[in-house]
């Protein structure tokens, strides 16, 4: 009689085992990573958008992401006539810029989102003689990263994003 009831209480740890391995799985997040055709980065203006999508966490939990990039960006003293000056003052700057956010996994253990990057307000950048204004004409962004400091996943999106104006004389 206590070999059987010895054999019952094994089965039943046996199962709570089998059964919980799973769930405890579940719970831990798995595998987080950022899905890469899910993953881009488009300019809007002088601002770089970067959208995203990270998967394999635990569902509820909060996120820490950012983005990060390299940016080349131009100032110029522009006139009241939106003309560049015969005598032009302008500097170019290379910079690393960074924006982060909090995110909460869905009940599917995804997080999506967007951070956008911005280059340095032109007047903290450049110091215009009066009548002129300090103006961002150029920029430029390269290894633009996408991070989770909680999960440790990562991602970079290639390419080089660049915008900006010719300055008329």
């Amino acid at each position: 009689m206590s070999k059987r009831i010895f054999a019952i209480i094994a089965a039943i740890f046996i199962a709570l085992f089998l059964l919980g391995g799973p769930a405890q799985a579940a719970t831990s997040g798995g595998n987080p990573h950022f899905i890469k055709n899910a993953t881009s980065a488009a300019l809007s203006g002088s601002n770089l958008n970067v959208s995203f999508k990270e998967t394999g966490l635990p569902s509820g939990a909060t996120e820490t992401i950012t983005t990060t990039a390299d940016l080349s960006a131009t100032y110029q003293c522009i006139n009241n006539g939106g003309h560049n000056p015969t005598d032009p003052k302008k500097t170019t700057i290379n910079v690393s810029v960074s924006a982060s956010g909090q995110f909460t996994a869905d009940k599917n253990g995804n997080v999506t989102g967007t951070l956008t990057l911005s280059a340095p307000d032109a007047n903290t950048v450049l110091d215009c003689p009066s009548g002129q204004t300090a103006t961002l004409t150029a920029w430029s962004y390269t290894n633009v990263t996408v991070t989770d400091s909680d999960s440790l996943a990562t991602i970079t999106i290639t390419g080089t994003f660049s915008g900006g104006s010719r300055v008329v004389r």
